[in-house]
């Protein structure tokens, strides 16, 4: 196609996307979206180079309206993607915030907490479109497991763990319920559509690994009671939950929790 033929740079996407004026910024969202719908091989490094745009367009985005707006559009771009590039525009949105987090300041902190609960919602909704196709649900679980659920790495704050733990179920339930409100169920269909059954197990193994192999006491002890006993997951899509004991000497200290926007 044309506009595979061209580059991010040649397309003038990422200069827009670093703009100090919203117009331009919002012209370089546009043109990455048309070039995301019609090519289907971008560079892992294209998508770093974009990500680290588009965290500066969020970065930039004042007044709660406006954070919420741009909080759903650049997750919802994960919908327009070919198959290869959504795992890639996945990969490089978890690298871009894992390694940004610490300069975010406690101004903006919010929205962000509001960009990782709109992207996962995000994922969970293309996952659905795609019947939780096995091969892109463990693609996706391992680029958790290596960036925002890294069990070992001491460089993934746990201010992000904490927040997947919080949402991680809630968006879940709520990308399947959207889902399968907006599709007429036939019988043929419900055989074809087995909801995220099926894939349950690998949608929840970031987690499993992460209670059992995490550094964090605090953060093993919120993953199994917080998230693997969430009774949920075994109502609705008959979940086994791992018999996995939770320290005993982490104290009653709880986190303080944020509230964040929905």
């Amino acid at each position: 196609m044309e506009s595979e033929k061209h580059s991010l740079e040649s397309l003038g996407i990422l200069k827009k996307l670093a703009a100090n004026d919203r117009p331009s910024r919002e012209a370089g969202i546009s043109a990455f979206e048309t070039h995301l719908r019609s090519s289907q091989d971008i560079s892992e490094l294209d998508f770093l180079k974009v990500w680290k745009g588009l965290y500066y367009c969020m970065w930039m985005t004042d007044r709660p309206k406006a954070q919420q707006a741009m909080a759903t559009k650049l997750p919802s771009m994960l919908l327009l993607a070919h198959d290869d590039n959504a795992t890639k525009f996945v990969d490089a949105f978890w690298a871009t915030i894992c390694r940004e987090w610490n300069n975010i300041d406690g101004l903006r902190v919010d929205k962000f907490y509001l960009l990782i609960r709109r992207f996962v919602h995000m994922m969970f909704r293309r996952l659905s479109q795609s019947n939780w196709e096995r091969s892109m649900v463990e693609k996706w679980s391992d680029i958790l497991i290596a960036y925002p659920l890294n069990p070992t790495n001491a460089g993934i704050p746990d201010g992000i763990r904490y927040h997947m733990i919080d949402i991680y179920v809630d968006e879940l339930e709520r990308a399947v319920n959207e889902f399968e409100m907006s599709f007429t169920f036939t019988n043929s269909d419900k055989d074809r559509y087995s909801s995220a059954g099926h894939s349950i197990a690998e949608i929840m193994r970031p987690f499993e690994i992460l209670a059992r192999d995490g550094k964090s006491k605090v953060v093993k002890k919120r993953v199994i009671g917080d998230v693997l006993h969430d009774t949920r997951l075994e109502s609705r899509w008959n979940y086994a939950t791992p018999q996995i004991s939770p320290p005993t000497d982490v104290g009653n200290k709880h986190s303080k929790k944020k509230v964040r926007i929905k």
